[in-house]
């Protein structure tokens, strides 16, 4: 899942690690682990919102290799766990020599760097928080591209949900060629099972170099057999926002993801369009939006929400407790708004959801959102991966807490997946009968609106 990121990347701010004459003599001939593992070790110690325990971090990564070993049929030979002190230096020390005796047994059965990035994965594992994940290096520079707008990768051109039904089939890409629809559940690729895997991690199969085949297999409403199709992979290129005006006036925002502010020319153009057509109500749909770039987030608002409304509240390390607000740049237009929210939308579309339900100005409909509402700073590490960090503890403007929790629709309205694999949108539909109803109430109403059938 994409995290709350601050519109830059952060970088490691490190104090040096300073070793006595003593601990290099010892080290001296030992086998030290590579550089990302310090550097990772370091930018939690220092950046998480809520200080971690140094030995508790390092016995994470220990949790980490004892799993990596097994996996490779090797013995931990690690009978008892160094006594970390809570020391952090000290606490580093004790963490080589038992280093040295997991690579040893190691030996050539994989990659000495392999073993690094697994202690990196557990140390970020251990401290038990969504916004806090290491990342390899094709899966960090993938989401450090989709942040940036740079949405373009080799795959078929599909966007799914967290229980990998097919929620979009983008225009002109082998996913449409191939008659992949919307409403078809993923269940195998290239005649692999995917069941258990997240939409992440079906993704990272499906996606490849441009020019090759895969062969994808989806059940789908009405037919018995599973369908198999194959395509081959091409250049994907899709745009975080998707903006469309809807029989009788009602405007339509679609939020894939929220790329970073420089991209921000597309949505201010979609409201620009919205005010030219003189929309009478706005649904905006970030389902299976997995969130993004927080300054992004409170530029949207601003624009929806008058000044000075509280957006949330946030908690970070060094500074403490704060309200952020809107600033200034409202669109000026009091009409209805609705919100089209599911359990795959997380992190800053929960934050905009929660801000304009809590500010009276949208109603929230669809099902309880993911809970995953924290900031978190993407850090390259020194191979090329990437460690995204929490950094601030994230609540609505009422102080209501959505992290592990999600939020509560105003209106509870299921996704019917037999409707949907039909291509009728039960949920979109709900939102724009309650856009119709309040615009109608409101005096704005302009005609019928009709039946909305496959709307997405």
């Amino acid at each position: 899942m994409l995290a709350l990121v601050q519109p830059s990347l952060a970088r490691a701010s490190t104090p040096p690690f300073v070793a006595s004459a003593e601990s290099v003599a010892q080290n001296q001939g030992r086998t030290q682990p590579g550089p990302i593992v310090r550097q990772a070790f370091d930018l939690l110690m220092d950046r998480f919102v809520v200080p971690p325990k140094s030995g508790d971090l390092l016995n994470g990564g220990l949790d980490s290799a004892h799993h990596f070993l097994e996996k490779r049929n090797v013995s931990d030979p690690l009978a008892e766990r160094p006594p970390f002190t809570g020391d952090r230096r000290e606490d580093w020390r004790l963490f080589l020599p038992a280093y040295e005796q997991v690579a040893r047994a190691l030996g050539n059965k994989a990659p000495k760097e392999e073993l690094d990035r697994a202690l990196v994965d557990g140390m970020a594992q251990s401290l038990k928080e969504a916004h806090t994940y290491y990342m390899p290096p094709e899966i960090f520079s993938q989401q450090m591209a989709e942040l940036q707008n740079r949405n373009r990768y080799a795959g078929v051109g599909i966007q799914m949900s967290p229980d990998l039904i097919i929620t979009d089939v983008f225009e002109g890409s082998p996913a449409e060629g191939a008659g992949l629809q919307i409403g078809d559940q993923l269940i195998a690729v290239n005649g692999e099972s995917i069941e258990g895997m997240t939409s992440a991690e079906t993704s990272t199969r499906v996606r490849g170099e441009p020019g090759t085949p895969v062969t994808l297999t989806v059940r789908r409403g009405g037919v018995a057999e599973p369908v198999v199709k194959t395509m081959t992979r091409a250049t994907i290129s899709i745009e975080w926002l998707r903006a469309r005006i809807l029989d009788g006036g009602i405007g339509y925002l679609q939020i894939r993801q929220f790329a970073i502010p420089d991209a921000l020319p597309l949505f201010n153009k979609a409201m620009d369009r919205f005010a030219e057509a003189n929309i009478k109500a706005l649904v905006i749909d970030v389902r299976n939006n997995p969130g993004g770039s927080v300054a992004t987030g409170e530029e949207i608002l601003s624009r929806l929400l008058p000044d000075d409304k509280p957006l949330y509240r946030q908690v970070e390390r060094r500074s403490g407790e704060r309200t952020v607000s809107t600033w200034g740049d409202y669109w000026g237009r009091d009409i209805p708004i609705a919100v089209l929210a599911n359990g795959g939308s997380g992190s800053m579309s929960e934050i905009l959801a929660a801000a304009l339900q809590e500010n009276g100005a949208a109603r929230v409909i669809g099902t309880k959102t993911a809970g995953a509402v924290a900031a978190g700073v993407p850090v390259p590490l020194a191979d090329g991966s990437g460690l995204l960090v929490t950094v601030q503890t994230i609540t609505t403007p009422s102080g209501k807490v959505i992290n592990e929790v999600g939020l509560e629709p105003d209106e509870v309205v299921e996704l019917d997946a037999d409707l949907f694999r039909a291509g009728k949108d039960n949920q979109l539909e709900a939102a724009v009968g309650y856009a119709r109803e309040q615009a109608g109430a409101r005096g704005n109403r302009q005609g019928q609106l009709p039946e909305l059938v496959g709307a997405h």
